[in-house]
């Protein structure tokens, strides 16, 4: 959620935090173990987070 809201408002130091957090579950899904709440793969917000920091 850090990184979606880093992206939405264009804050490349917690840009920066959130995918240096998120590198070692890159292969995983992000949200709660239980399977009720997911925010998809960890590997797509580190795509966006990668094409933001490199604008």
């Amino acid at each position: 959620m850090t990184a979606r809201a880093a992206l939405a408002v264009d804050d490349r130091e917690t840009m920066r935090r959130a995918r240096d957090a998120l590198a070692p579950a890159a292969g995983e899904l992000a949200g709660a173990g239980s399977g009720l709440l997911t925010l998809g793969p960890v590997s797509g917000h580190l795509d966006e987070l990668a094409a933001a920091l490199r604008a």
